[in-house]
């Protein structure tokens, strides 16, 4: 839907109780590079890309 919306995704073994329930995931939203209105922008999109995928 939004190509490079995302940066590449970095795959760690620590485990922040996503083990506690079934599909959970982290969703880390800015860095000390991005604004709060980039942040909301992306929000913005992500939440129709999880309303498409939950469907």
């Amino acid at each position: 839907m939004y190509p490079d919306l995302f940066k590449p995704i970095i795959l760690r073994k620590s485990r922040y109780n996503q083990h506690l329930g079934k599909a959970a995931t982290i969703i880390e939203v800015g860095a000390t590079g991005n604004t709060l209105e980039q942040c909301l922008t992306s929000m913005k999109y992500l939440s129709k890309v999880m309303s498409e995928v939950i469907k």
